[in-house]
């Protein structure tokens, strides 16, 4: 999982998305704040009881984006 921060460079149909994520502390789940340029921010979380990712509610982006940003966040860590 992200350790804290990591900025964030992707196309998803043909659309450049920038931006960063930024894990927050949340006594319930696994958070993060994402801000892309040309976006409101907005918040992914893992669900611990259902191992299931979410985003708010009134986000605007496109689902494919969201799902591209998801697999970022999940990526297992690299072993050195």
């Amino acid at each position: 999982m992200l350790e804290n921060y990591s900025t964030l460079q992707f196309i998803v149909r043909g659309k450049i998305f920038k931006g960063f994520c930024m894990r927050i502390n949340d006594d319930f789940h696994e958070t993060y704040a994402v801000v892309l340029d040309g976006y409101h921010s907005f918040c992914i979380w893992l669900d611990n009881n259902s191992s299931k990712w979410y985003a708010s509610k009134n986000v605007v982006i496109d689902p494919d984006a969201i799902d591209e940003i998801i697999n970022r966040i999940s990526l297992p860590e690299q072993v050195s």
